[in-house]
């Protein structure tokens, strides 16, 4: 982009006239040339209009790399402000509408962001939405030069809980079949992969439930918690105690904390075994409708 235009881009974002951006020391006739590209600035007004307008003198005269720096440079506050506060589909739309092309670190943010979107999507049911996110996480991670086998494991095991509620949740950018090297809740930094591991492969409970104890330390939050909770249960269901069961799975679902809504199919849908195991039909019959009803809800979800 030429120094005139970047002049005029930078003024009207900030809604000025040209009039207001020329001020006392040029014309607005000048300023138009400039930024027609009829005419080139001294230095002295560039350094005028760069204060003006509040970007660095250097950024108007950059070309190409060093224009995308100066770029970088000044939306990184934003960007890191959004990242940190956990807002991460905020964090993705700062990245996408202030760069036309993106480097190593800004294609890992976008896979991180993507990953924090997607799982959030995930947990209130959202599903074509996490769907989505992770496929889009899966095209920034293959577009850095960082690591991202964390990020990739993760959005593995994800699809693979998605495909567990329907076979159409797949990714459509690569092929996710799992490794058994994947199920283990150790390797995965967020509670939800931790338990999807489990959910998958209850063998895993007892690594899930060590592993747990150790982020415990930090503190889990009362949603996390949850998921902890309905894990529980699920260890009573293996051993048949589903009487157990049925009172970890009532605290998830009455809990104050009002759960995720995939944690409230799989509880449900745990209810429907337990009361079916407990010959009480009816209890059986009850949940088994309340879960379609969510499924049906998360699958509508666009």
């Amino acid at each position: 982009m030429d120094i005139g235009s970047k002049i005029k881009q930078l003024r009207t974002e900030k809604l000025m006239t040209q009039s207001e951006l020329a001020g006392t020391e040029i014309t607005r006739n000048m300023l138009s040339r400039i930024e027609n590209g009829a005419a080139l600035p001294s230095l002295g007004t560039v350094v005028y209009l760069a204060n003006r307008l509040g970007v660095p003198a250097g950024y108007l005269l950059s070309e190409g790399e060093e224009e995308f720096i100066y770029n970088k440079t000044g939306v990184m506050k934003n960007i890191r402000r959004a990242y940190t506060d956990g807002n991460f589909e905020l964090c993705r739309d700062i990245c996408l509408s202030s760069f036309n092309e993106f480097d190593d670190e800004l294609e890992l943010i976008l896979t991180d962001c993507c990953l924090g979107v997607a799982e959030t999507s995930m947990k209130e049911g959202q599903l074509h939405k996490a769907q989505n996110f992770l496929d889009e996480a899966i095209l920034h991670s293959a577009r850095t030069m960082f690591n991202t086998v964390t990020q990739r494991n993760s959005i593995t095991v994800m699809f693979e809980m998605l495909k567990e509620i329907s076979p159409a949740l797949d990714s459509n950018e690569t092929d996710t079949v799992i490794s058994e090297d994947l199920f283990h809740p150790a390797i995965f930094d967020s509670v939800l992969c931790k338990y999807i591991t489990v959910i998958l492969n209850e063998d895993k409970y007892d690594a899930f439930l060590d592993d747990i104890s150790k982020v415990r330390s930090t503190s889990l939050s009362k949603k996390d918690l949850l998921f902890v909770l309905h894990l529980k249960a699920r260890s009573f269901i293996r051993i048949n105690d589903h009487q157990a069961a049925l009172k970890l799975l009532y605290q998830v679902i009455d809990s104050e904390e009002v759960p995720p809504r995939l944690l409230l199919y799989l509880a449900c849908s745990d209810m429907e075994i337990c009361f079916r195991e407990m010959n009480d039909y009816k209890g059986a019959y009850e949940f088994s409708q309340n879960k379609i009803e969510i499924l049906e809800h998360m699958l509508a979800e666009i």
